[in-house]
């Protein structure tokens, strides 16, 4: 097997794969797959029509592998994963199991695999129509909080679809936000890594099928959402950045967001909280309708 970078020429090839399958998981979405090669060291390799993904700085101390994504025969297709991980005196772990996959990989191997639940990898969806409304008692915070926002500045605010035209605008505030993300101590390294991803999206925003919103207040752009819609049709709020100067201005930019995507996609995918307490609090203080669980197999 030859494991290599993943190139935007490789989009065609890899939606073949994918499209079919019809997953709303956030990390199978070709434009993640391109812009998150560097975060998790992500390499493919296409062989006989299926897909396979190693991140191999997914796990510490370990090399992981998605499941054989297009298999006709999981068996076969894990063996060859077994064997490459040997080979390369790497410790084989799956990730990224979506509870069929683990259940066809158990009865084609049985007891060779060991699973958990990989809950810091799950993704949380929600129903655009009531996110785009903050409907039910739930959310009734959110819908003040959002009301506060557009009577402090809804005389001078404006959300407007984003398009090329505006991308010089859209890096130079991506320039501006991280400058400032740094002076308030935001950890180095994790930060640096999301800000040159966002710069490598802008730089292909059409080419990876991205698309979103930005706010203007007045004439500058203080905020910005943007995703892709997934091979089961759901859309994957990528990114969404905002000038915390002004209140609730991401409770705001994510309703504009649900609403610009109502009848593109039925469901929002809000991706993981990575296992950070505050980011998981967040997340489900929007009342998700399910949680897209993930699991881990290792060898036993």
């Amino acid at each position: 097997m030859e494991f290599r970078s993943l190139h935007l020429e490789d989009k065609a090839a890899i939606n073949d794969i994918l499209l079919p399958l019809g997953r709303n998981d956030s990390a199978l979405g070709f434009a993640n797959l391109y812009s998150l090669e560097e975060k998790y060291g992500t390499q493919i390799c296409l062989e006989d029509g299926v897909l396979f993904v190693r991140p191999r700085d997914r796990i510490p101390g370990a090399v992981a592998y998605y499941p054989p994504l297009g298999t006709q025969d999981i068996a076969r297709d894990v063996r060859k994963l077994m064997r490459e991980a040997e080979a390369a005196e790497h410790e084989l772990r799956l990730v990224g199991l979506s509870s069929d996959e683990q259940e066809r990989l158990d009865a084609a191997l049985p007891g060779v695999f060991a699973f958990s639940s990989d809950r810091n990898f799950a993704d949380y969806l929600y129903l655009t129509k009531t996110i785009a409304a903050y409907e039910g008692p739930g959310l009734a915070k959110k819908r003040r909080e959002t009301n506060k926002f557009f009577q402090l500045y809804g005389h001078d605010a404006a959300f407007e679809p984003i398009t090329l035209d505006a991308m010089d605008e859209l890096r130079a505030y991506q320039q501006v936000w991280f400058e400032t993300s740094r002076r308030r101590g935001t950890d180095e390294h994790p930060l640096e890594l999301e800000h040159r991803k966002i710069l490598l999206d802008m730089d292909h925003f059409q080419e990876l099928d991205l698309e979103g919103i930005l706010l203007r207040i007045g004439d500058a752009v203080e905020g910005y959402a943007y995703g892709s819609v997934l091979p089961g049709g759901a859309f994957d709020v990528m990114v969404l950045k905002g000038n915390l100067s002004y209140r609730f201005v991401w409770r705001a930019l994510l309703r504009e967001l649900a609403r610009y995507c109502t009848g593109k996609a039925d469901y929002l995918n809000l991706e993981e909280d990575l296992g950070l307490p505050g980011l998981r609090e967040n997340k489900m203080s929007y009342q998700p309708c399910a949680l897209m669980e993930k699991y881990q197999g290792r060898l036993r």
